[in-house]
């Protein structure tokens, strides 16, 4: 009787274990979490107000000056006749400053949309590598869960085993010992998966993490571009290197303005004088010579400003290169380790239980021998997880390496 109760419990292990791993929790999906981190998280908002900011800021260095108007009256209450005034200034961007600074603005423009763009677009990945991390570490928690409630059973059968003097005590403490020990290897892969789901919940907007529950998470082996393609992708989708050139276009018109700023600026005045009866007209012509002022010191730091912004755009290119070899290498060798990481890999794990079962009915392997093949088994679903979670974060980090959205799309 108590071998047979020993058999049922080394086939509920392996079953344990299996629905531990499959159960269905779809909830929170990748795509859900990528889409609320870009739309109801806190990226959205500081896009807005990061794009806000620059153009603002650009705006206020390139508008039109205002014209001044003037009305005065003198020898008010004088014995002789009083005259009045009316006198419209008109500032005129004759040297062609203010359309370099047009010029800046254009491609700060172009600046605040990539960088507001390139915020979305990092909220969707980290959104995505948390809920990769969270997915992870909730599957190995039921794992460890379901691994650590089959030795507590285990361990209680042999307690009762060794007071009957089938076992010996030294056996049955040393199996309560390794139940107590994956207890607390639940306990901290439970504390690390709820750690896991508070940061997702955090991108995503969630104020409690403990209603998210997560569905299954599937990372597909879809096959690497070439590296001429992933390069001229990069080069043409990453907006990191998109604002590093549109802030050299930047430099050169505040450059180019504060060159041109040398020149003197011309107003052009106009108005209306009365005197002693008279009706008359006035106008002139008014300019700032630059003598004393050069205007030197601008031009020194917007020329370092420059070199400043051509020098991270080369930088940004090295970068940009780098970055996308080392995610394919990174793509290629995850690829090939965790290959064979999938449903078959399990079930030979879970025929390694079985073996073990059947010897452990015919008492051709000891109890240990039972526990080893089981926690082997659990072992194998672990790798399993952190093999599709190596993958899924390396295509992650190719993706964003080559510009793409954390999501594909078909």
């Amino acid at each position: 009787m108590r071998l047979f109760l020993v058999a049922g419990l080394a086939w509920c292990s392996v079953t344990t274990i299996a629905e531990a791993q499959t159960e269905a929790s779809a909830v929170t999906s990748l795509a859900d979490a990528v889409r609320r981190a870009t739309t109801i998280g806190p990226a959205a908002q500081m896009a807005v107000g990061r794009r806000n900011e620059l153009v603002g800021r650009a705006r206020t260095d390139a508008q039109r000056p205002n014209p001044i108007v003037e009305l005065r009256r003198e020898n008010e209450g004088a014995p002789i006749p009083y005259d009045d005034f009316a006198q419209v200034t008109l500032p005129f961007a004759l040297t062609g400053r203010r359309l370099a600074l047009q010029s800046a603005l254009t491609a700060t423009r172009t600046q605040a949309t990539a960088d507001s763009l390139e915020t979305l677009r990092a909220a969707g990945f980290d959104a995505a590598r948390a809920w990769w991390m969270a997915w992870a570490a909730a599957a190995e928690a039921r794992i460890a869960t379901a691994q650590a409630e089959l030795l507590d059973r285990i361990a209680a059968l042999d307690s009762v085993r060794a007071a009957e003097g089938e076992l010996a005590e030294a056996t049955a403490l040393r199996m309560r010992l390794e139940a107590q020990r994956m207890r607390h290897v639940a306990a901290q892969a439970q504390a690390a998966a709820a750690q896991a789901r508070a940061q997702l919940a955090a991108r995503i907007a969630e104020p409690d993490p403990r209603r998210l529950t997560l569905a299954e998470g599937i990372a597909p082996l879809t096959p690497l571009p070439e590296v001429d393609s992933a390069l001229a992708l990069a080069a043409a989708s990453r907006l990191d290197l998109a604002m590093a050139r549109a802030a050299v276009a930047i430099a050169e018109g505040r450059r180019t303005a504060e060159r041109r700023a040398v020149l003197p600026d011309v107003g052009l005045v106009g108005g209306y004088k009365g005197t002693a009866g008279f009706e008359t007209s006035l106008f002139g012509v008014t300019l700032t010579a630059p003598l004393l002022n050069t205007n030197a010191g601008n031009r020194e730091r917007t020329a370092g400003e420059w070199l400043r912004a051509e020098a991270e755009r080369r930088a940004t290119e090295l970068r940009v290169t780098t970055e996308v070899h080392a995610a394919l290498e990174a793509a290629r060798v995850i690829d090939a380790g965790t290959r064979d990481f999938d449903a078959r890999f399990v079930a030979r794990a879970d025929l390694v239980a079985g073996a073990a079962q059947a010897a452990y009915q015919e008492g051709a392997a000891s109890l240990v021998e039972l526990v080893d093949a089981f926690r082997a088994a659990a072992e194998a679903r672990t790798a399993q997880v952190r093999g599709t979670l190596d993958r899924a974060l390396a295509r992650l980090d190719l993706r964003r390496a080559i510009g793409a959205p954390a999501l594909e799309t078909p």
